[in-house]
């Protein structure tokens, strides 16, 4: 057999002519990921989920600033008498009213006082003839009981 010898290399050649495409070969292996690509537009606004439970109350806040006056309420219900008042001043006299009817005649009044004397009278009948003296006079003025009977 023949053995063979290498030399140095030589020049590079001239470039040949293009020759004829290949056949398509079978489909590689998937390649690594990309890099994330720009946002997109936002999409329309989905339909309103269920509430979710309430959480905890949160701290009290400060007092607020007085709001304004409200409407006035319907009226109330009347209130108890008051005391009775002082009176007031006389009015003015009124107008005279009509004459009344006769009234019925009223109970008798106390006697009243003793009147005037009157005039003296004029002189009276001769009296009955006196009785004798030696009968003495009682302190009624008549004969003392048993004189003049004898």
């Amino acid at each position: 057999m023949y053995r063979l010898y290498l030399g140095e290399s030589g020049l590079n050649g001239l470039k040949g002519v293009r020759g004829e495409s290949g056949h398509k070969g079978d489909r590689g292996p998937l390649g690594l990921p990309g890099a994330s690509g720009l946002d997109g537009k936002p999409g329309i606004r989905g339909m309103d989920g269920p509430a979710g439970p309430s959480g905890p109350a949160g701290p009290k806040g400060d007092i607020g600033e007085r709001g304004p006056a409200g409407e006035p309420g319907p009226r109330g219900p009347y209130g108890l008498p008051g005391t009775v008042g002082t009176p007031g001043l006389d009015g003015l006299p009124g107008l005279s009213g009509e004459k009344g009817d006769i009234g019925e005649r009223g109970e008798k009044g106390e006697k009243g006082k003793k009147g005037k004397k009157g005039p003296k009278g004029e002189k009276g009948e001769q009296g009955a003839p006196g009785l004798d003296a030696p009968c003495p006079l009682g302190p009624d003025g008549l004969p003392m009981p048993g004189c003049w009977q004898k």
